[in-house]
């Protein structure tokens, strides 16, 4: 299964489980209902705009959408890396990944 296919079976997982339809998660992410409905037919490609919107919407972080083989490819790279993996993984403790522009009046 192509990872396409998998981001689209877990949103429509998701959304079922929070029993809302596809014209209901479309309008609280501001996508079109025709437009959903074809992206998770795989007709359409998701946009990454799409794509976030609607994990706010569902309340669903990136992990969601990794097999165990994927998630163990990353760590493995992770690792090979040096870089912290799974829990050990901490996030940044910064909230922005670029400081807020001052305004100039």
């Amino acid at each position: 299964m192509n990872h396409a296919k998998l981001i689209a079976i877990r949103i429509e997982e998701a959304r079922y489980e929070r029993g809302m339809s596809v014209a209901e998660l479309g309008r609280r992410a501001s996508i079109d209902r025709k437009r959903l409905w074809y992206i998770l037919d795989g007709q359409r490609q998701m946009r990454a705009d799409e794509f976030v919107r609607l994990c706010v919407v569902l309340d669903m972080g990136l992990r969601s959408f990794l097999t165990s083989d994927m998630a163990e490819e990353l760590n493995r790279k992770s690792r090979a890396a040096g870089l912290p993996t799974g829990a050990a993984a901490k996030p940044s403790p910064f909230p922005h990944p670029f400081p807020a522009e001052k305004s100039i009046r």
